[in-house]
């Protein structure tokens, strides 16, 4: 999509259309009389727009909707196939990878490992060739992606395309997109890899339908996404949303590192795994180890994983307490402890919420696998297919 249009009625008219697509992305199937009363617009003009993206194959009819008298309404729906998106979740060690549809529908998926990169023009070149080979077994044609997406831990300014910060990869001001983009010949987008959740959400799952929602992901590190008034949140530098590093025990904060007294240092599954170990003496337990030595009654593991969920809760309370969520979604790959984590997650998010404030939020608990992760920075790409004209040029100007 071009990131600017020129002239009034060029825009209105690129605006009208991403209205009528992004109408069908949340819905699904939609009739023309239906897209006409959702968007406001003229019969004419959803007339014309709609004939446009049939000829291009943006979307297409799927068959005609229900008799309520009169004519009977042919339903419309976008079509998979109208483009590709190859979304990468870049870890320590490990790649993974997933080719999706114009939907958000997971066509291909791999996992690669990752050599360690010295240097960032070794760890672009090492992406680069990875992307060619996902490409290949995907079986599609290269012309038929709209662009590469790539998620990561760090601080990620989406809009420069450059990691600031990213602990695991050791990369410092490092305008990966670019680098990326010029290898491949392809456009790249980048993001915290928590924030390609949320924009998942927001376009496809659960958030779609909801102005203001977070998403919060706990495991290695406890992470956050904010959709606010309708738009990713992501702070002046791409930082927002670190809640993990915010301080919960000030005391502690201040021996050694601030980390020490942060949500992460309680509720992460670091955290978990620490507390097990030094109770049981087991140095190379996993987090299922705990879940497992939980369900079997062991104190030290219901322990842990309680701890972890009511700082966990705490941390959720002081977001609805200061964002007023209509929504809240809890992901990531520490969800699949379970009950033993989440109910005392639960009660802590009720109890500590200043009253009235957790009424009517709704709370989703969704794992997130590697897949899961992966889809998610695919949908970078597709989220610029979907934006609108006017930001785009908002951002490009």
């Amino acid at each position: 999509m071009s990131s600017s249009i020129p002239g009034t009625r060029d825009l209105i008219k690129a605006m009208n259309r991403n209205l009528l697509l992004n109408n069908l992305r949340r819905e699904g199937i939609l009739s023309r009389t239906q897209l006409t009363e959702m968007s406001g617009l003229s019969v004419g003009a959803v007339s014309q727009i709609i004939n446009e993206l049939i000829d291009e194959k943006w979307i297409f009819e799927s068959g005609e909707g229900d008799y309520t008298g009169g004519r009977r309404q042919m339903l419309l729906r976008l079509n998979p196939d109208a483009g590709y998106a190859l979304g990468l979740k870049v870890m320590e060690a490990r790649v993974v990878c997933a080719v999706t549809s114009f939907e958000a529908r997971v066509l291909h998926y791999s996992d690669y490992p990752l050599q360690h990169a010295p240097t960032p023009s070794v760890l672009v070149s090492e992406l680069a060739t990875i992307v060619e080979h996902t490409i290949a077994a995907s079986g599609l044609s290269r012309d038929t992606f709209f662009g590469i997406g790539v998620g990561l831990a760090g601080v990620i300014n989406p809009h420069e395309g450059i990691v600031h910060f990213s602990p695991f990869l050791g990369l410092h001001d490092t305008p990966l997109a670019a680098m990326l983009q010029e290898q491949l010949g392809l456009p790249v987008a980048i993001e915290n890899d928590v924030n390609t959740l949320t924009l998942t959400e927001h376009l496809f799952g659960a958030g779609r339908h909801h102005q203001n929602f977070v998403v919060v992901t706990v495991g290695r590190g406890v992470g956050m996404g904010m959709v606010l008034h309708g738009q990713l949140y992501q702070g002046a530098r791409g930082g927002a949303g670190e809640i993990g590093h915010t301080i919960i025990n000030l005391e502690k904060a201040r021996i050694g590192s601030p980390e020490n007294g942060s949500v992460e240092a309680y509720a992460s599954d670091p955290a978990v795994l620490d507390a097990f170990r030094r109770a049981t003496n087991r140095p190379n337990a996993t987090l299922m180890d705990v879940v497992q030595a939980a369900e079997a009654g062991d104190k030290a593991a219901i322990e842990a994983l309680h701890t972890s969920g009511e700082h966990l809760g705490v941390a959720l309370a002081n977001i609805i307490n200061i964002l007023n969520p209509s929504l809240v979604i809890i992901s990531g790959e520490g969800v699949q402890a379970g009950d033993f984590r989440l109910q005392p997650m639960l009660e802590a998010m009720h109890r500590y919420t200043f009253n009235g404030l957790m009424d009517d939020v709704e709370v989703i608990i969704e794992p997130a696998d590697d897949r899961t992760w992966a889809r998610g920075a695919a949908v970078l790409v597709l989220n610029r297919v979907f934006a609108s004209p006017l930001a785009v040029r908002q951002i490009a100007d």
